[in-house]
């Protein structure tokens, strides 16, 4: 017959072990968990796709912000332990319209609409951490400044056409984007600085050009405050609206607005685009909203 005293000891010592066992349990380091991946998507026109021309003749695509911006982004999640994915659904010659409808002029990698796309991209991975950066607008507008003046109802109509589109495309991106995802706009610089150097013609060209590109770059911040999305500053970057002081370019003394257009895009042979200095100041703008 087993004592009271000996049922006691038996109890204690089996307690003992369990509680040693849960506490080994408690203590062993738990299995790594497979390094969370960051996504980048970059949406929008031109600049988003990384286009420029080259000095002598032709162009390129996939040499922009986008691909500035991914570098920083994929060194940021290789110091953290996590994967990361680039995926540029950014079309050369996109409006606000084709960007909805579909009909982008250059070679894409998607049938249809970009915005179909990438919501599509969106919805595959809600789950997960995005960061989307979308430029768009410019091609609604740019056709409005054509040998030497600036058709001012062209101009108007395309900013109208932007801030009505624009709002459509964020409803959508933001009704299929996930808990995880962040998504950033720009605003513009305007290009049509350059014509400062063309004469008296040029610098009213330059002159009307200004206002009609802060109406644009108002229009873009309100349609994304509306919709909770940061706007990259791109036009503060580039002192869209800085006259003065004048600074020195090529032996001239020019407007640091026009000097910065000149420096950072390649207007100097006609192209609009931003070249690689230029892609990295859109670049560091976006940077400034993650």
């Amino acid at each position: 017959m087993t004592s009271a005293r000996s049922r006691r000891t038996r109890r204690a010592a089996g307690a003992a072990l369990l509680g040693t066992a849960l506490l080994g349990t408690a203590a062993a380091p738990a299995s790594a968990a497979a390094p969370a991946t960051r996504y980048y998507l970059a949406l929008g026109d031109s600049l988003a796709a990384g286009y420029q021309t080259l000095p002598g003749g032709g162009s390129e695509i996939g040499h922009g912000y986008a691909q500035d911006l991914a570098r920083t982004l994929r060194a940021r999640a290789t110091a953290a332990g996590q994967g990361f994915s680039f995926t540029d659904l950014g079309c050369p010659g996109e409006t606000t319209g084709t960007m909805l409808g579909g009909g982008c002029p250059y070679p894409h990698p998607y049938a249809g609409a970009q915005l179909d796309a990438a919501v599509s991209y969106l919805e595959a991975h809600r789950p997960d951490r995005v960061t989307v950066t979308l430029d768009i607008g410019a091609n609604d507008v740019d056709g409005c400044a054509t040998g030497g003046s600036l058709d001012l109802t062209c101009a108007a109509g395309g900013i109208a056409t932007t801030g009505r589109d624009l709002a459509t495309i964020l409803d959508r991106l933001r009704a299929a984007a996930g808990p995880h995802t962040e998504i950033v706009g720009m605003n513009l610089y305007d290009p049509f600085l350059a014509a400062w150097t063309i004469g008296a013609e040029g610098k009213l060209l330059a002159g009307l050009s200004v206002p009609l590109a802060d109406t644009m770059n108002a229009t873009l911040g309100i349609v994304d405050a509306l919709h909770g999305v940061p706007t990259a500053d791109v036009a503060k970057a580039f002192s869209t609206n800085a006259f003065l002081p004048l600074v020195p370019l090529d032996g001239q003394q020019l407007p640091l607005n026009v000097q910065r257009v000149l420096s950072w895009t390649n207007m100097s042979r006609g192209d609009i685009h931003a070249n690689d200095v230029g892609y990295q100041v859109i670049a560091d703008s976006f940077l400034a909203k993650f």
